[in-house]
């Protein structure tokens, strides 16, 4: 019997069905560039942070030209303009993020211009800090940090768009879904101070701020406990949550021990983390974040489940 692919045509020279594919003999190719099919180049992977892409830089314009061109507004005065709110996001950008002290353009082809400048030139840090600013703009599109991400994750960046607001750098796909997971863990909960801790961890870390990175990170997992403990002591939290939920004695000794190292004298929030050559690097930084994100939810979700965040929230 012939083999037939998904449109009904014969294909010749394959004589069996990868169960694994759905009964698709092409489905795997159909994944590839004819390159990569032809073992004439690898498979793209996650680029290293402080890089991004000449792919995310083409992709990235053609959906912000696309925006850009469903926003041109054709004045009865024979100019053409950006309409709102992208009009007002590079107004304030110009002044705002770029400081500069020249007047806004305030035309469509030369505000258009500046932006596809940035993304074709830019450093990664001058493009991706270009985006944070519109994300974090009061009228940045809903739908925007969505499509952002979605670049993002299609052109194997190291960074992610978390809560819609931060662009964090990430190690891995289980470390990502662990930070999204407690911002939405906050969000749900209506934690609103260790989210903002979750943030500026964020931030800290995508502007090579390490030191400050964990220490946000560490003021998390606190702004969490302070609300199971009033007198923010970590271990009160953990016993009141064992009290009323199931812990594994090795997992409450491993987190105690954990959150210990980060407060003795030698710890990641010693004193002498305020000084310009604190001995924190990236690797110490993006662990923190993850760890940290993952132990925020772990006590919100032990919490509700032992009706310990019914009182008023932060």
């Amino acid at each position: 019997m012939r083999l037939r692919d998904h449109r009904g045509r014969a294909v010749n020279g394959l004589r069996s069905i990868n169960v694994t594919t759905g009964g698709d003999p092409l489905a795997e190719r159909k994944k590839q560039t004819f390159a990569q099919a032809e073992g004439l180049g690898l498979r793209p992977s996650q680029l290293a942070r402080g890089q991004i892409s000449q792919q995310f830089r083409a992709i990235l314009w053609s959906k912000l030209s696309g925006i850009f061109e469903r926003h041109r507004d054709f004045s009865g005065y024979g100019g053409v303009y950006l309409d709102e709110p992208w009009r007002t996001i590079l107004r304030d950008a110009h002044v705002h993020h770029h400081h500069r002290l020249d007047e806004f353009p305030d035309h469509y082809d030369k505000d258009v211009a500046g932006v596809k400048n940035i993304v074709a030139n830019g450093s990664w840090s001058e493009v991706l800090g270009w985006l944070e600013f519109v994300l974090k703009h009061r009228f940045c599109p809903r739908d925007f940090p969505g499509q952002l991400d979605g670049i993002m994750a299609n052109s194997h960046l190291a960074y992610r768009v978390f809560d819609g607001v931060v662009i964090c750098p990430i190690g891995s796909e289980p470390e990502r879904k662990a930070i999204d997971q407690a911002f939405a863990d906050v969000r749900a909960s209506k934690l609103h101070g260790a989210r903002e801790h979750l943030v500026k961890a964020a931030s800290e870390l995508s502007a090579g701020h390490f030191a400050g990175s964990v220490r946000e990170s560490i003021h998390a997992v606190e702004s969490v406990v302070s609300v199971l403990e009033p007198d923010g002591d970590f271990g009160k939290a953990l016993s009141k949550l064992e009290k009323k939920a199931n812990i594994h004695g090795g997992l409450k000794a491993g987190f105690k021990s954990i959150y210990g190292f980060t407060s003795d004298e030698n710890g990641i929030r010693h004193p002498l983390l305020e000084l310009p050559e604190a001995k924190v690097d990236e690797t110490d930084a993006l662990f923190m974040i993850g760890a940290c994100a993952a132990f925020v939810s772990y006590l919100i979700n032990k919490a509700r489940s032992a009706d310990l965040l019914g009182g008023k929230p932060e």
